[in-house]
């Protein structure tokens, strides 16, 4: 009897075995063919969680498209300026948003800061806006005037300066790989990718939004939801429209503090020249 029975296993054994064979390798050439989505879905880590491999910030460094660390902001707001403890444009930046500035600009652009809790390897880094709710603008809340601040001291009659590299110019930093000691930070600048139509693509007017940030750790993806800090990113102001120009509010903190101001522009056809003037503050 159980000679009988081995028989019937081997049987059984030869019957099936090709078809298992067959169906693994179909799946495994499925996995490698190719397909844009992955067969391994990526981790999604919370960054507050204390066993992540790497602890990940991110904060707003100017729009992709336009100048630089410039908000639309109330007016009274803006010719009072920072407190006199921000020095650099970065606090700057960090002050303006929390006292209600909006950047200003198309496209936001960010900076990810890297901290690595161990020893790894960054091969890739995407970032994506996602929406979280519209912010209505009203003019309760004006009069919206524009607030920039500069690292070189502001000149009364030159125009505003300072577009960011093209991607293009310089490649994105996000993309290239990163090879990180336990205990290393790196601050990696990245724009956002275009999310084709889905419906993460940040609306036209203001809205808040968070960082959905992929980054790829020693070949694992890993996505992240990151904030502003305690609030939401917030974007993007406008205030030029047609025959109108805000009054604008230049900061140069360092090595002396001084601000410039040009009034606000009304016009028919071409705008006129700015009024400037530069004073100590």
């Amino acid at each position: 009897m159980n000679a009988r029975r081995q028989k019937i296993a081997g049987l059984v054994l030869v019957a099936f075995l090709p078809a298992v064979l067959a169906f693994t390798v179909v799946r495994w050439l499925r996995a490698d063919d190719g397909d844009p989505q992955r067969a391994t879905p990526p981790r999604t880590v919370d960054p507050a969680a204390s066993d992540g491999d790497v602890d990940l910030v991110a904060r707003f460094a100017g729009a992709a498209q336009g100048v630089d660390l410039t908000f639309m902001i109330n007016e009274d707001r803006a010719e009072a300026g920072p407190p006199p403890e921000i020095r650099d444009c970065e606090r700057f930046a960090d002050w303006a948003q929390r006292a209600g500035g909006i950047p200003i600009g198309f496209q936001p652009s960010h900076v990810l800061v890297v901290h690595a809790r161990r020893s790894l390897d960054v091969n890739g880094v995407s970032v994506l806006a996602v929406p979280v709710a519209p912010v209505p603008v009203t003019e309760k809340d004006g009069p919206w005037v524009e607030m920039a601040c500069r690292d070189g001291a502001p000149a009364p009659t030159t125009s505003p300066s300072g577009e960011q590299p093209s991607e293009e110019d310089e490649g994105h930093p996000g993309d290239q790989p990163h090879v990180l000691a336990a205990g290393q930070t790196i601050e990696l600048p990245v724009q956002l990718r275009d999310p084709y139509g889905h419906e993460a693509e940040l609306p036209h007017g203001v809205s808040d939004y968070e960082l959905e940030v992929e980054l790829e750790i020693d070949g694992v993806y890993e996505t992240y939801r990151l904030k502003n800090g305690d609030s939401y990113f917030r974007c993007c102001g406008r205030t030029t429209f047609m025959g109108y120009q805000a009054a604008r509010y230049e900061w140069n903190l360092s090595p002396s503090r001084s601000l410039r101001h040009c009034e606000e522009l009304r016009y028919a056809e071409e705008p006129p020249p700015p009024t400037c003037t530069v004073s100590q503050r």
